[in-house]
């Protein structure tokens, strides 16, 4: 099963974008979820690349903006392609299904 679920910060705000003619849009922004290391007793941040289509992207790139903090629900996504330079460069995204507004109503804009 591929499923995944997260909770984080948006780092930058959220700019739609259209394909197919215009017919489809999307928005792809980076969360940062807080993950704490019992080893090094230390937290840190991992910073995932997500990527949310149509309706949803629409409604994220309208309600939220760098810093608010959302609840994911998606799958993973690889794939590959040729950088300018003719080397071959690996992505992983997490394309969303689903999400919350983890932020209170009075900081969502």
């Amino acid at each position: 099963m591929n499923k995944v679920y997260l909770i984080g910060r948006i780092t930058r705000d959220l700019e739609l974008q259209y394909f197919g003619n215009g017919e489809r849009s999307y928005v792809k922004f980076t969360l940062a979820v807080d993950e704490y290391n019992p080893t090094s007793k230390e937290p840190s941040t991992n910073f995932i690349d997500i990527v949310a289509f149509d309706k949803k992207a629409e409604i994220l790139s309208k309600y939220v903006a760098k810093g608010h903090k959302l609840s994911i629900e998606g799958k993973i996504k690889t794939g590959s392609y040729l950088d300018k330079n003719n080397i071959k460069k690996y992505t992983v995204d997490v394309v969303l299904d689903n999400f919350d507004f983890i932020d209170n109503k009075s900081n969502v804009i």
